[in-house]
């Protein structure tokens, strides 16, 4: 068997870390949450999105 290289590791990590965000994300906006919070969540969401959307794809 051959062992997966550095490089689909970091991407299988890299996509997990991606759904743990994704999954917070999704708990955050169940959560019933001071106004502030809310207008941080809404950002570091939108700043997440952008980040993806600026990332080279594989």
């Amino acid at each position: 068997m051959s062992r997966p290289s550095q490089r689909d590791l970091t991407g299988q990590e890299s996509l997990s870390i991606d759904q743990e965000i994704a999954a917070l994300l999704n708990e955050i906006e169940r959560e019933k949450v001071p106004d502030r919070l809310t207008k941080l969540a809404i950002e570091l969401q939108n700043a997440l999105i952008q980040k993806r959307r600026c990332a080279p794809q594989d």
